[in-house]
């Protein structure tokens, strides 16, 4: 590498112009008096003290006292290992810098193909600060972890979070007692390898592959009718069958989708309990936010309203509406994309159940 080029290097890893040329110099010329450096390296001598000593203090240069102060180049071990990492840093730098700018924004595009996991992730967690109404999130632990604060904020403004982690969760936080304190809704544990994916108020939805993949690279949708297709693998193959670890309420149950509230509740209701529910939703018609509360009083699965006592998913995965007797009356809710009902329900809470 040329001179200039080497003193335009130490001058962006953050030396000023007066201090490159004197350390260039001290390499070039072994021990010297500092006037002398300063002579040939064309800095003012007024100034050529304080350089020194600054070189001194980061380790670039030591001084040798005599009738004159001499200085020399340190042995450069620090000094390599501050430029090498001054080198990753800016590299990490261009990487991040070229990420956002590629970054799509979901709110703008109803699909988008990302190259970069982390990129899924990042988009994830600012979608998670915005919540409002649910989150599903699944992913590994070391995602869980990174995703916990947002995750646990989001919980303590009301929204109801479900979080399965899946894999090895071995030496990390995701426990019985390390989630004891936690305000996350539910957090389940499936020890199958899965993909990282998030769900969020139904509108936007994250995916990236952790496993079976050579190349990284992430999907996000915004748009309700995918977002469900999200929802239904998170449900299905992500929620279901994961182990519980940790519920922030044990006397209250949530439910994000109508099909599971149905899947547990219909068994009771078909006993003769009397199940009482809240749901958060939206009108039909409107578009308005809505919420309703009253007992199970009809559960209806199919085209033809069927009476299934104890359905299972793959019956669960056509049209499931449910009717709660409320103060002002019978009402009528479906699940997600719901049209022919009053309410659409978005947010499921069983209140009660008694025989």
């Amino acid at each position: 590498m040329e001179t200039d080029r080497l003193r335009e290097a130490l001058e962006r890893a953050g030396l000023t112009e007066y201090q490159a040329a004197v350390y260039l110099g001290l390499l070039d010329q072994g021990t010297a008096p500092v006037v002398d450096v300063a002579e040939r390296a064309g800095v003012p001598t007024s100034q050529v003290y304080d350089v020194v000593r600054t070189l001194e203090d980061r380790g670039f240069v030591e001084t040798v006292e005599g009738d004159r102060l001499h200085a020399r180049a340190d042995e450069p071990g620090d000094v390599l290992d501050e430029l090498r990492s001054t080198g990753e840093l800016l590299a990490d730098a261009a990487d991040e810098i070229e990420d956002r700018w590629e970054r799509p924004d979901p709110s703008e595009h109803r699909v988008s193909v990302v190259k970069r996991r982390r990129t899924v992730v990042e988009n994830a967690r600012a979608a998670v600060e915005d919540a409002e109404v649910s989150v599903e999130f699944g992913g590994t632990a070391a995602q869980f972890a990174d995703l916990r604060p947002a995750l646990e904020a989001a919980a303590e403004r009301g929204v109801v979070v479900h979080a399965s982690v899946n894999g090895s969760v071995a030496d990390t936080d995701v426990s019985a007692e390390r989630l004891a304190d936690s305000p996350i809704t539910e957090v389940r544990h499936s020890h199958s390898p899965g993909s990282f994916l998030t769900v969020v108020d139904r509108r936007q939805g994250f995916l990236s592959p952790n496993v079976h993949t050579d190349e990284e690279y992430g999907v996000q949708v915004g748009d309700d009718l995918l977002t469900f297709l999200f929802h239904w693998a998170f449900l299905t193959c992500g929620w279901v069958p994961a182990e519980r670890l940790h519920v922030a309420d044990g006397d209250e149950s949530a439910y994000i989708s109508i099909e599971e509230f149905v899947r547990h509740a219909a068994v009771c209701w078909h006993e003769g309990a009397t199940v009482t529910a809240r749901v958060r939703g939206r009108d039909t018609d409107t578009g308005d936010p809505v919420a309703v509360r009253g007992d199970l009083v009809d559960v209806r699965l199919g085209p033809d309203d069927e009476a299934v006592a104890d359905p299972t998913y793959d019956r669960l995965g056509g049209t499931v509406a449910i009717v709660l007797d409320t103060d002002e009356g019978e009402v009528e809710v479906g699940g997600w994309g719901a049209v022919a009902e009053d309410v659409e329900a978005e947010v499921v809470r069983v209140e009660g159940i008694s025989e």
